[in-house]
């Protein structure tokens, strides 16, 4: 089973800033709003239950931050929206290794079930006319967004994502 793992600022992001200043200097001049977000997907056990996985990753201060970061995923396959989707440029390292990430997940933080993970920065684009048509993302990924030597991107519609809230209940940094 695959689980797409979304981790977006809550905070302002001056990277989605300055792309969406470089795309206008390169000729996209209607272009309106940035937004980045990290994806982690996960290959997990089939018996895993996701919404328990993704509680666990979520107390995994080394992949997200309640103070700074929400958290949302969706299951490859899984519930689909009837409202057309905004599609997303997903770039990644052709030559991402992860196994060490996958050893502390599991190890340090005790997220089992977790057999492997892909890394991502999920880009969407959004213009006078709404959200950025594939032509446009495919452009800003050969232009900007990702390195053709090392990484490869994909554009595919945005997943219906579920929302998490913060599930610990535990005491938090500096005694708050």
């Amino acid at each position: 089973m695959r689980i797409d793992v979304v981790i977006e600022l809550i905070i302002p992001d001056n990277t989605a800033f300055t792309v969406l200043t470089a795309l206008r200097h390169l000729g996209y001049a209607e272009l309106q709003a940035v937004d980045r977000a990290e994806h982690i997907i996960l290959t997990a056990d089939e018996n895993a239950q996701p919404s328990e996985l993704v509680a666990h990753l979520a107390q995994a201060e080394v992949v997200f931050n309640p103070n700074k970061h929400r958290l949302s995923y969706s299951v490859e396959n899984g519930a689909t929206s009837t409202e057309p989707a905004e599609l997303e440029a997903l770039v990644s390292d052709k030559d991402g290794d992860n196994s060490r990430l996958v050893r502390l997940l599991t190890t340090t933080f005790g997220v089992s079930g977790v057999r492997d993970i892909e890394r991502a920065v999920g880009w969407r684009l959004r213009d006078t006319h709404g959200p950025a048509s594939r032509e446009r993302l495919e452009w800003a990924c050969r232009e900007l967004l990702a390195n053709r030597i090392s990484q490869r991107y994909d554009i595919r519609p945005r997943p219906h994502a579920a929302s998490v809230r913060e599930t610990a209940a535990g005491p938090t940094k500096g005694g708050r």
